[in-house]
């Protein structure tokens, strides 16, 4: 008798688990909160059982009842667990088939850069078909005052955050062009904040121009940049304009892959006039 009670209980607790995630199912699959007796009805369960498994997924953080209306909703914990799952996929992985028919639309070497302490690391690239091309590798790293990928990283940071990363320091000079002031550097990185994109025009290397669009996580979070680089001599203002929404567009594209429910941004500034904004 003993073994019997034991194994009914432990199917009806397979059951109950089972049961449970049906209710997180329709949860997840309602875009609005809902009543206890329509989500009954739609399960097909009884409700005082639909009720008595909500109080325990509400308990452990994964359902929440709204105060006001009592009706059911998922609770935070189940979009920790998505975006934990999510975490756990390969960025690179996600991201790469983004990244390829970026340079394939531009025609440039495409890059996919994270933030590794105070520099970008190059995490991936897709090489431009065109013999004349900047060229990168896997592994590199760049100091973030002088590529667009840093700024742009840099702008999904606090401007507490920036002031900590950069210090009070003269920043190393690459080029000509290069940003010196932090002061001067702080407004390109808000300017990127505001308008989801930065450019660097031989900042860091001289007759290289690149284009640089944030990557974003399921909270929003800035977690890398995608960006295009080539020849300044083809990379001029007009070209500037035309591929600088690619970018950006699909930055957003490889975001929405990561759970970042966007709306395909629209660029604000002009790009022909931020292309032809000397650095400083």
């Amino acid at each position: 008798m003993a073994q019997r009670r034991d194994g009914e209980r432990q199917g009806e607790t397979v059951q109950s688990v089972a049961r449970a995630l049906t209710l997180l199912d329709a949860l997840g699959e309602s875009r609005n909160e809902v009543g206890i007796a329509e989500l009954s009805k739609q399960v097909g369960f009884h409700v005082s059982t639909a009720h008595r498994l909500l109080a325990t997924l509400i308990a452990q953080g994964y359902a929440r009842q709204n105060p006001e209306t009592g009706r059911y909703g998922l609770g935070a914990k189940a979009f920790h667990l998505a975006e934990s799952y999510l975490g756990q996929m390969d960025l690179r992985r996600i991201v790469r088939p983004v990244l390829e028919r970026l340079s394939h639309t531009t025609g440039e070497t495409a890059n996919l850069v994270i933030l590794d302490g105070r520099e970008a690391f190059y995490l991936d690239k897709v090489e431009s078909p065109q013999s004349l091309r900047i060229f990168s590798r896997i592994g590199r790293r760049a100091p973030l005052h002088c590529t667009a990928a840093g700024k742009v990283l840099l702008a999904g940071r606090s401007s507490a955050e920036v002031q900590r990363m950069l210090g009070q320091n003269a920043l190393e000079r690459f080029t000509p062009r290069t940003i010196r002031s932090t002061e001067v550097l702080r407004r390109e990185v808000e300017a990127a904040r505001a308008d989801g994109f930065a450019l660097d025009r031989e900042e860091c290397e001289e007759g290289a121009t690149c284009i640089a669009a944030p990557v974003r996580n399921a909270r929003g979070e800035t977690v890398a940049a995608m960006s295009i680089s080539g020849p300044t001599l083809r990379m001029h203002p007009e070209r500037l304009r035309e591929l600088t929404p690619i970018v950006v567009c699909t930055g957003a594209e490889a975001s929405e892959r990561l759970g970042y429910g966007v709306t395909i941004p629209s660029v604000r500034r002009n790009p022909p006039h931020t292309a032809g904004r000397k650095a400083r």
